[in-house]
């Protein structure tokens, strides 16, 4: 990736996620590398991250597992967000334990070692504060953008809180009418028309303004983040074939066809609807690939080709915010949270697209 981290400007932050899965060992691992560190704080506690860089440390002794250079969240709200690069082999991290309930403070506090796996509902509490905190200060402008490392939403329920995932509180707090998620690698760009849905109510979830809002949020982010001026898109079928003139299903010529046009009466370059099987195949290595992005009826439509072609080395964007929200494309990944062995290329990957988004966008 051509990113552009060395330019001067606010740093990106970078949410813990869930303490107990491999959020906080995958940042620690990303920031060895030293102008990721120098351009970048961390929102968490320094108790949660002390402890998880010890047993990282034992587990992994040759790993030179970056320190800790902590500010308190008063004293970095005092400074206006300006802060020194932190020493060689340290990372930033703002301490947002004044802003967790006394339970949960405590509790984290007093922990003897980190649970990896265990849903602790002081942990539901601190990736949600980390946060909240981290959008805080992108909406005042002391980050550039905002990268997050996975969370659970089952602990938010363990918290008492309502069960919810990043994109839906960036939107909610961001008062954004519209947002996209994407998953994009140096090749493909995915967009997603329906998510986290059952495969059984996928198509009573199209409709061909949802399909049109889709391309016309890709499109502009397309321009705006990636520096593509004229964005050609494609338009992935729902059924096999396309539907094959409706013997095997009609929301193409129901409800695809339709967007389609409205698309391209809009302006935009959009083609389709192709069957998913092909154009998924002209994304390989070696192939003619014409597109800037894809977009997508369900989420395996869009996230299988992109894990077989990037996994590691893709991120999850969220389209049309107000800010800059990139993560991993990856889960918690409790099986090996804690063993110094989480890949931590997709983060990495994710930090790097913030950087040169910030970069392109405030350039």
């Amino acid at each position: 990736m051509n990113h552009r981290a060395s330019k001067p400007g606010p740093p990106v932050g970078l949410t813990m996620g869930d303490g107990a899965g491999i959020g906080p060992e995958i940042l620690l691992a990303a920031l060895r590398h030293p102008t990721l560190a120098q351009n970048t704080i961390i929102y968490g506690t320094a108790s949660v991250f002390q402890k998880t860089r010890q047993q990282l440390a034992a587990a992994q002794p040759s790993c030179p597992w970056p320190k800790l250079h902590t500010i308190a969240l008063d004293a970095w709200r005092r400074q206006r967000g300006d802060v020194k690069r932190p020493p060689d082999g340290h990372v930033t991290l703002i301490d947002v334990s004044e802003r967790l309930p006394a339970q949960a403070r405590q509790t984290l506090q007093t922990l003897q070692s980190i649970p990896f796996g265990a849903h602790l509902p002081a942990f539901g509490h601190l990736q949600g504060v980390a946060l909240e905190v981290a959008i805080e200060d992108a909406k005042d402008g002391f980050i550039s953008s905002i990268c997050t490392a996975p969370l659970n939403k089952a602990l938010f329920k363990a918290a008492g809180l309502p069960p919810t995932g990043h994109t839906e509180i960036l939107a909610a707090r961001t008062q954004a009418s519209r947002h996209v998620m994407m998953l994009a690698g140096e090749r493909l760009r995915v967009s997603l028309v329906t998510t986290h849905l059952p495969l059984k109510d996928v198509s009573a979830h199209l409709s061909a303004a949802r399909i049109v809002d889709v391309i016309q949020t890709t499109g502009e982010d397309l321009k705006r983040l990636w520096g593509i001026q004229e964005p050609r898109m494609a338009i992935a079928a729902l059924n096999p074939h396309a539907g094959e003139g409706g013997t095997m299903g009609d929301e193409e010529i129901t409800t695809i066809v339709p967007a389609i046009h409205a698309a391209r009466d809009a302006g935009w370059d959009v083609s389709g609807p192709w069957p998913a099987d092909t154009l998924m195949a002209s994304a390989a290595p070696g192939r003619q690939w014409d597109y800037d992005a894809v977009i997508c009826m369900y989420h395996d439509q869009a996230l299988i080709p992109l894990k077989l072609l990037h996994f590691g080395q893709s991120a999850n964007i969220t389209l049309g915010l107000p800010l800059i929200r990139t993560s991993v494309d990856h889960g918690t990944a409790y099986d090996i949270a804690g063993q110094g062995i989480a890949d931590e290329g997709s983060m990495r990957y994710a930090i790097e697209l913030a950087m040169d988004f910030a970069a392109r966008t405030n350039g």
